[in-house]
Parts: structure tokens; sequence; C-alpha cells
């Protein structure tokens, strides 16, 4: 993934969506990785009767193919 494809990619999120690295059961090495970008978002409902938007960017890498 290029960096322009990533900026478009998560350019519809705010600025202070949260961005994570999501690992699967797999076992990651000292090596470079092609990745997805799994976008979420919630309404979080606090106790005084306000609510909020929550984001999160979640990288989750491609695990190589052993040669």
């Amino acid at each position: 993934m290029t960096k322009k494809q990533l900026l478009d990619l998560i350019a519809e999120y705010p600025d202070n969506a949260e961005v994570v690295i999501e690992v699967h059961d797999t076992t990651l090495n000292e090596d470079l990785y092609d990745f997805t970008l799994d976008p979420i978002s919630w309404t979080r409902f606090n106790t005084d009767n306000t609510s909020e938007n929550m984001h999160e960017l979640r990288l989750c890498p491609i695990q190589t193919q052993e040669q």
C-alpha cells in the first residue's frame, strides 16, 4: 500500500481517531509487511446522557508466505 492509498482510505476519519496494530493468530518476525485497514466506528454513551462518536483505525499485517 502506498502512502497516498493509505491517506485516501483514512481521509474521512477525524484526526483524533486512534490508530492500532491488530495481530491475529500469527507470529510476526522482523520483516516488512503489507497490511489491511479495518476502520471501526461506534457511539459511546456516557453516564451524563451524552454520546460521542468514536473511531479506531486498525492496521492488520498480512503474514508473508514462507518460502
